[in-house]
This record gives C-alpha cells, structure tokens and sequence, in this order.
C-alpha cells in the first residue's frame, strides 16, 4: 500500500547564521543539512519542527514562517511532502546527538550557499530564504532534483 510520508526541516537563523547538521547516515552521510526529520502520527507539523531541531540540536527555536513545501513520488511509488520552516533562535548551544548526526553548529550564510559539504536543498532554501522576501510562497519550477517528479514551492 503507497504511503504519504511528511517530514519538515528547520532553517534556524541566529545573528545572520544558519544552524546545520551533518549527517551519519544515507545519501548525505558526511554532508552538512538543515536539521529535521519525519512527523510522528498524532502530531502536527509545527511540533514536528521545533521537537526535531531540539532532539537534533539541543537547540531551542521559535517558528516565523514556512520557507518552502516539497511534494515527491518516490521510486517506490510513495508520496514526501516535505515542509520547511523558518525559525528564529530562542537559546542553546549547538550539540550534536550522536545518532543521526555527528556535528552541529551555526555557520554563516554566504559560505553555506557556496559550500559543495552542505546539501544543496538547504543551500537553495537558505539562500532563497536570504535573499527573498517570504511573504508567500510560489511555485519554484526552476528547482532541479535528480529525476524525481516533484513541485517545490518557496
């Protein structure tokens, strides 16, 4: 039976810096990414974010926005909605947790957008979210990822 599988990611801005992860395990093992994960049923979104960011991170967070939405069939036929979020820093100190990532810490904006180690998802998103003002989002069809059939909107 096909699935719908929603995640969300946190773009944590503290003092013109990003707060990013690099991750232990898949496709980005050794890569630098926006901290998130998978909703948990019975949860909303919102939730999702700032409980992901703090068992990532240590870090504490407060949502501003939605930067970006995500939707992606699988090669399995299955359905990701992936949501990004927006977030003002609260307090904390970045701490990896030792499972899904390695590392943690804030790094500034114009060496993430350039750095070939972070992801490019959280490069596109970051730097979007930089240089565009989010008062809506739109369709991005200029968004390449591999051969997936998707629709980003940010």
């Amino acid at each position: 039976m096909k699935q719908i599988i929603v995640g969300v990611g946190g773009i944590v801005i503290k003092n013109n810096q990003v707060l990013l992860v690099r991750h232990t395990y898949g496709q980005f093992k050794g890569k630098w990414i926006i901290p998130g994960g998978h909703v948990e049923a019975g949860e909303n979104i919102d939730d999702a974010v700032l409980r992901e960011i703090k068992e990532e991170t240590s870090i504490e967070a407060r949502i501003k926005n939605i930067a970006s939405i995500r939707s992606m069939i699988l090669p399995d036929g299955n359905t990701e909605i992936y949501i990004v979020f927006l977030l003002d820093y609260i307090s904390g100190t970045p701490l990896p947790d030792k499972i899904e990532n390695d590392a943690a810490d804030f790094f500034d904006i114009d060496k993430i957008i350039k750095d070939e180690n972070v992801v490019y998802l959280s490069r596109y998103l970051i730097e979007k979210v930089w240089t565009d003002n989010y008062n809506k989002l739109v369709f991005d069809p200029f968004y390449p990822f591999n051969n997936f059939k998707y629709k980003l909107f940010c």
